[in-house]
């Protein structure tokens, strides 16, 4: 529940990760006293940009010298770095201190957001079914939501735990005086998931 997407986070950190895993490789071997044969590669490499700079001329007449592959390479970083701070500034955000936040002319009127987690943490953590119980709270499309996390207890049956989650939401939605959108998450007692509800407006 993050305001970026997380396939485009992951496409992107791979990519870049192994970019730099592959630089960095190349540049450790090259540094070696074994690194020879990678280090006459650069040779090659060095004439094939010669030869690239020469047929990419910014001027077809050759008037004015110089080529247009600098500048475009120069670009491509520029984006890339532009993709990179959006990425960043996007990653981790949508988190929300308050879940209600009432505007009004003598001033404005926030519940904070501790106080759902507590309010659901108490009433479900008395429960001999449930291990552990976590909420946190995240901005959804312009709108505060929560999500509950539900660990069972070993053999604990996840159907009324979704049952007493929801009457605990529901309840919560009364007092606020408002409805949240609430994806309720039931994990079992192992790493495994047992069974989710969503509640997403």
């Amino acid at each position: 529940m993050t305001s970026s997407n997380r396939f485009a986070n992951r496409l992107l950190l791979a990519v870049v990760g192994l970019v730099t895993l592959a630089v960095g490789a190349f540049l450790v071997i090259a540094a070696l006293p074994g690194g020879g044969a990678v280090r006459d590669l650069l040779g090659p490499a060095t004439t094939a940009v010669d030869d690239a700079v020469a047929a990419t001329p910014i001027d077809a007449a050759g008037a004015t010298g110089g080529s247009w592959l600098p500048l475009a390479l120069a670009l491509l970083c520029l984006l890339l770095v532009i993709v990179l701070v959006v990425a960043i500034g996007a990653h981790g955000h949508g988190r929300t201190d308050s879940v209600v936040v009432h505007d009004d002319p003598a001033g404005s009127i926030a519940v904070s957001s501790s106080f759902a987690d507590t309010a659901i943490t108490d009433a479900l953590s008395g429960r001999r079914d449930v291990a552990s119980v976590g909420v946190s709270a995240w901005t959804v499309r312009g709108r505060p939501a929560l999500k509950v996390r539900v660990r069972l207890t070993a053999g604990s049956s996840p159907a009324p735990v979704v049952a007493a989650a929801s009457d605990v939401v529901r309840g919560l939605d009364r007092a606020l005086g408002e409805t949240l959108p609430v994806l309720v998450e039931v994990a079992g007692a192992s790493s495994g998931r047992g069974g989710a509800e969503s509640r997403v407006a």
